[in-house]
């Protein structure tokens, strides 16, 4: 039988690289700790949080989970702050940020951001690192789904320019519960799978924000191994729906 929470080993494959880090904290570097992390992903048979798009830094980007529980659920920062310091700074960037927005300092956020992104602006790529910190949190049981998506409209107010940024998350996001959802064995038909996604969307605060079908088949496939036979009765064939866009590649 398949287990009914999704994340499990992915938490446990955290909490071994934590425990090998909290041994040479101070001495291993990010770029050390990211070979460890994708190394340790691939002996394990793991993805990424990811939606369809593979990118080069995706196991960078995949700190996030590392960082939220050795953070969150571990309290590690308090015992291996150097570790924190020098493995984990981009992290406690994204998650300062993300207090700044909520507390309304909006350009303190502005300055963080700026300060940690590698072209020195605030692009669409900085911000969605900086949501995959909640998203993280909120995946993993660390966060509630209303909090997520308080930080979701607050970043539109703090960043009105990279609004289309935040839709893709949200598209991302809506996707991604989908998916974890038919894992679970919650659903089993198109047609609650349809009125689930629209019901996703509005409880986000998105209610036009619902991802294509291919884009939750991506997500299923790659992070909840799930197979052609899984999905088959659930998410419609290619073809059988509109192709799907470039706004489908977050993560």
């Amino acid at each position: 039988m398949r287990e009914k929470y999704p994340y499990k080993r992915r938490i446990q494959v955290a909490v071994s690289i934590l425990s090998e880090l909290s041994k040479k904290a101070g001495v291993l570097t990010r770029p050390q700790v990211v070979e460890i992390l994708r190394r340790t992903y691939e002996k394990q048979g793991l993805q990424p949080i990811r939606g369809k798009a593979l990118p080069q830094d995706i196991y960078d980007k995949e700190l996030a989970t590392v960082y939220v529980v050795g953070k969150h659920g571990l309290n590690l920062h308090e015992e291996y702050p150097e570790l924190f310091e020098k493995v984990f700074y981009l992290e406690e960037s994204y998650e300062k940020a993300v207090e700044s927005i909520l507390n309304g300092d909006y350009q303190a956020a502005r300055r963080i951001l700026k300060e940690v992104s590698s072209s020195g602006v605030i692009d669409s790529n900085t911000v969605a690192r900086m949501l995959r910190i909640p998203l993280t949190k909120l995946v993993l049981g660390f966060a509630r789904e209303d909090e997520f998506a308080n930080i979701l409209r607050k970043t539109i107010e703090a960043f009105p320019e990279e609004e289309a940024t935040v839709l893709k998350y949200v598209k991302f996001y809506v996707a991604f519960k989908l998916a974890e959802m038919i894992f679970r064995g919650e659903v089993k038909s198109r047609e609650y799978k349809e009125a689930l996604k629209k019901a996703l969307a509005i409880r986000i605060g998105f209610p036009r924000a619902t991802p294509s079908d291919d884009y939750v088949k991506a997500i299923a496939e790659s992070v909840f191994e799930l197979s052609d036979q899984d999905l088959k009765d659930i998410l419609k064939k290619p073809g059988e729906t509109a192709s799907t866009t470039n706004t489908e590649k977050s993560g």
